[in-house]
């Protein structure tokens, strides 16, 4: 572990080079511009980044009205100075007019409850969720062009959008609710009975479904199901993917999917953080995806970073006072130490 000083500081000032930075930390340990995201966020511009620090004490709700940038400390955070993990409410997308509407907006390395549309039926189009522990069954996609990658999801409901992208994400319940096309579901892990419902014209590739429930779950036509995975604990289940009435090749059934480490079929969400779900090379599903690379989330285009949703800004490890007597008008020594996550 290298020794970074200014690096720090430079890495959160010049991340936008026409935008502002905006600091919150509503924690008694650290220091930032606001305690709160949502005033951070009423007074920031369009295309201005908010780095929101990890905190013993969840900030609440939020509600974005422009484009702006949200960036957390991670949801399971491991390795820094306190572990302090990021945490919302629900986020609010402003629907009202089309000079307030949050399109093109990020969020990444933060847990909150829900993500959902308010305020009117405007479209909220290209937002993108990334790294994030998405608790409640209750998020919805309320436009166009968004994309959801290395999240772990409770449940989520698309709502007739298209071009969505639904990639390396661990979902807990359920995707359901689409009739466009250009719907791409792929190397995701569907936890236990999780299943995908009422999606017509998707493409469904290379995820890994643990103890699928019965076909009646996965209704819609016209999908495309390819070297999708499918674990059972005993083949008496065995379901001969894809359903009628959709198309697909190369899905397979199996009792083991060989991760790195064992995996109990019944877990949950919030025990799927503690686990590697890393493929053993022996595995059925090593380098099998549609692409040449491993089934599950980490292969494909996004393959998982982390379980900790830590994102890829320096952030500080340890931080010391070097001179415990100060002299008046004396130098403060500090040393901080900083690691870049992948």
């Amino acid at each position: 572990m290298k020794k970074i000083y200014l690096l720090f500081v430079l890495a959160v000032t010049t991340f936008t080079a026409n935008a502002t930075t905006r600091t919150v930390n509503n924690g008694s340990v650290g220091a930032g511009q606001y305690t709160s995201v949502q005033t951070a966020v009423d007074a920031s511009a369009v295309g201005d980044t908010i780095y929101i620090h990890g905190s013993q004490t969840a900030y609440g709700d939020v509600t974005l009205n422009k484009r702006l940038v949200l960036i957390g400390a991670g949801h399971h955070v491991k390795g820094t100075q306190f572990d302090f993990a990021t945490e919302l409410g629900v986020i609010y997308l402003s629907r009202g007019n089309s000079t307030t509407l949050p399109t093109g907006s990020t969020i990444k390395g933060i847990e909150f409850s829900y993500i959902y549309g308010s305020g009117g039926s405007l479209d909220v189009n290209n937002i993108t969720l990334e790294r994030n522990y998405i608790t409640n069954a209750s998020s919805d996609v309320v436009g166009n062009g968004w994309i959801l990658r290395n999240n772990f999801i409770a449940g989520l409901r698309i709502l007739d959008f298209k071009n969505i992208i639904i990639s390396n994400n661990i979902v807990g319940n359920y995707i359901y609710n689409s009739t466009k096309p250009s719907v791409i579901i792929t190397n995701n892990i569907f936890l236990n009975g999780a299943w995908i419902s009422q999606m017509d014209y998707s493409t469904i590739t290379n995820n890994i479904f643990i103890e699928p429930l019965a076909f009646s779950y996965f209704t819609g036509k016209q999908n495309t199901w390819n070297k999708n995975i499918f674990i059972y604990a005993d083949p008496a289940n065995y379901k001969n993917f894809p359903p009628s009435g959709n198309t697909g090749v190369g899905n397979l059934n199996t009792v083991n999917a060989q991760f790195t480490t064992t995996i109990p079929l019944n877990i949950t969400l919030e025990d799927a953080t503690k686990h590697d779900w890393t493929l053993l090379a022996s595995s059925i599903g090593f380098k099998y995806g549609t692409d040449g690379t491993d089934i599950g989330i980490h292969g494909g285009s996004y393959p998982s970073p982390n379980n900790t949703g830590a994102t890829n800004i320096p952030q500080i490890t340890s931080m010391d006072i070097q001179n415990s007597v100060l002299p008046q008008n004396g130098t403060l020594s500090i040393e901080f130490k900083a690691k870049g996550q992948q």
